[in-house]
């Protein structure tokens, strides 16, 4: 697998074949009007900066952004990449990127400083995957000692097909 499409399309049909639910795209003018609007005024610094760094994230990242056309995240088998406009009765449900980012970052107990200047995307029992701004990479990092960096990837295909292979 080598191809951005490509590989969301074998964890979809790894999805149906266990039975997991496969989550609809999200509606090309809920991501246009993500990508052209501007945070809530009344928001505090940390809230627009997770809300830009998310933007930013979608816009230079075409083949990450390509993953929200396909499907909104995803969860299999423990592996979770976390939606963009996933909502339960209108709140973003718990696997929300903004959710995940925001509480990442503003933690009462705790905010990894390994964490807080990358986009946290999704996660499984063991580790946290993120885009780090200042390589331009996508990283599997350690959950618990985070500043730890288990594996990283420049291309975005390539890195969907190390979390394949470590749930077939």
């Amino acid at each position: 697998m080598n191809d951005t499409k490509q590989c969301i399309n074998q964890f979809k049909k790894l999805m149906v074949a266990d039975k997991y639910h496969v989550t609809n795209p999200v509606p090309a003018k809920v991501m246009s009007d993500l990508m052209q609007s501007l945070p809530p005024a009344d928001w505090d610094e940390t809230k627009q900066k997770v809300f830009y760094d998310i933007q930013k994230l979608l816009s230079i990242r075409p083949e990450y952004a390509q993953l929200f056309n396909e499907m909104d995240g995803l969860e299999y088998n423990g592996l979770t990449i976390y939606s963009l406009a996933q909502a339960e009765n209108g709140i973003p449900s718990w696997d929300n990127i903004y959710i995940q980012n925001l509480d990442n970052r503003d933690n009462d107990i705790y905010a990894s400083p390994h964490l807080t200047d990358k986009v946290i995307i999704g996660e499984d029992g063991m580790s946290v995957f993120c885009y780090n701004f200042t390589d331009d990479i996508f990283e599997i990092r350690d959950r618990v000692a985070p500043d730890y960096v288990i594996e990283s990837h420049k291309d975005f295909a390539d890195f969907l097909t190390t979390l394949y292979s470590t749930v077939c």
